[in-house]
């Protein structure tokens, strides 16, 4: 074991807790064990036990011996920035190294992002929700707490917007939410146990924010290639699916830009409807499908009572709104407004009257308006691709939203791009945070650079390949 051998001890426990090898309350072996396990003496192993105790991954119990931590290593793990930034330097630690860094990086203004997932601020109508607020002063605009659902007057306008996307719901079918990620939270909090089984789509940014880790259920990945390839057959019969829950983007998926088409979202559906496995329907990026016709929800379709709906408004108008909602049977909205109660008791009361006038009066506008500017973005970002990448990778076209999955030609090592091109203050998003064995792609986006710097952006990257080939 070269190196600093403490450290690859370290680094080996937490990858061990963290995929679930050793769990919460589990003692370790003797230190005599472990020193013969990693072939080093035991004063190496007090120095690697000692430093997860002072982290708190691990504790001591007396006479008793070293156990994993209950309550304290989970946290730790996911949210302290510089043990992140020292257990990146592992391998199988590359998902969250990168998030780390790119969560540490997006607010560096020197640095150009290639890859973040959300509107340029020339994008967001900061100015109409001064209007918003402006618009009747004589209107009654109170800041206290809205009820577990949501204020009214906002799920009232969703229901219509529902409407519009094919969708018969009503207010009692809805609950507003801080964002789609407090959605994908409270249903992870109040439809799943430890036993269940979470089918994602794989690669998938559910992989990237790990909202459905926490609670240890497996996560049972299917390749968007296997679920097109099996649409008539995609769960092995015999198998127990007893609270288990199906996630998809079914429409301009995050990252690949995927879109079932109408009967593979049907089939989808009439397969989760026959083992019983509820659907959550990531639709946030629906709006901003650039074609003539908008691609149908499944929650629209035939037999879709097994499907939880979620919207946001973070992407298509301002992630700082903090506006989402979840749609789905009304005793499974009782049910997670109030456990969202539990949590936060509602999202802001502002946002909600901003949401709610936003969506009755600017919303379509908006959107039409939009969606030219990001096609005219991705339009020159496709073309700096074409110009100066076009040896090194291949893509599709994208159809709306913000991506483009960026498939390498050539043998490049993406964690050495992604060090490397921030030294040239250039921000990628590696595959790998979507997918572990995406290792030979990138996430780009054109929604946040602005239009001036896509170019030589693009160009600079390019000098960066080419230097580390």
């Amino acid at each position: 074991m070269s190196g600093f051998k403490y450290k690859k001890i370290v680094d080996d426990i937490i990858h061990k807790i963290a995929e679930g090898e050793l769990k919460p309350g589990e003692k370790l072996a003797s230190q005599r064990e472990i020193a013969q396990y990693y072939h080093v003496n035991r004063s190496t192993v007090v120095q690697s036990l000692d430093i997860l105790k002072s982290y708190g991954v691990l504790d001591t119990v007396e006479k008793k011996g070293v156990f994993v931590s209950q309550n304290k290593w989970n946290t730790y793990i996911t949210s302290n920035i510089r043990w992140q930034d020292y257990i990146g330097k592992s391998l199988s630690k590359n998902n969250q190294y990168y998030i780390q860094k790119i969560n540490e990086l997006e607010f560096d203004d020197n640095i150009t992002r290639l890859g973040t997932g959300e509107l340029a601020p020339d994008l967001i109508p900061n100015h109409l929700f001064k209007e918003i607020l402006r618009q009747d002063e004589n209107e009654k605009l109170t800041t206290n707490y809205e009820e577990p659902k949501g204020k009214l007057e906002l799920r009232l306008e969703i229901v219509n917007y529902m409407k519009k996307r094919g969708v018969a719901c009503d207010i009692n079918n809805i609950c507003v939410t801080s964002g789609a990620l407090q959605g994908l939270k409270l249903i992870a909090d109040g439809l799943l146990v430890p036993q269940s089984k979470i089918i994602i789509e794989t690669p998938s940014y559910i992989h990237s924010v790990r909202t459905w880790h926490n609670i240890r259920a497996r996560m049972t990945p299917l390749t968007i290639d296997y679920i097109r390839s099996n649409i008539n057959h995609l769960f092995k019969a015999g198998s127990d699916y007893k609270n288990s829950i199906f996630y998809s983007i079914p429409s301009l998926h995050n990252p690949t830009q995927n879109t079932y088409t109408k009967m593979e979202k049907q089939k989808i559906i009439n397969q989760c409807q026959k083992n019983g496995i509820p659907i959550v329907e990531d639709d946030i990026y629906a709006d901003l499908w650039f074609g003539p016709e908008q691609p149908m929800p499944m929650k629209a379709l035939k037999n879709s009572d097994n499907v939880l709906y979620l919207g946001s408004l973070s992407k298509t108008v301002s992630p700082g709104l903090r506006i989402g909602w979840i749609v789905a049977d009304k005793n499974v909205i009782r049910h997670l407004a109030d456990l969202k109660m539990q949590n936060d008791y509602g999202a802001s009361s502002i946002s909600q009257y901003i949401a709610a006038k936003w969506l009755r009066d600017y919303h379509d506008a908006h959107i039409k308006e939009l969606k030219k500017k990001l096609m005219y973005k991705r339009d020159l970002f496709l073309k700096a691709l074409t110009t100066y990448l076009s040896d090194y990778g291949e893509w599709d076209k994208p159809d709306g939203s913000f991506y483009i999955w960026f498939k390498l030609r050539v043998s490049l090592d993406v964690k050495t791009l992604f060090n490397e091109a921030i030294k040239e203050n250039i921000l990628i998003q590696p595959g790998e945070i979507y997918d572990s064995s995406a290792t030979d792609y990138i996430r780009f986006s054109y929604s946040y650079i602005h239009e001036n710097q896509i170019e030589e952006s693009v160009r600079r990257l390019k000098g960066v390949m080419e230097r580390i080939r």
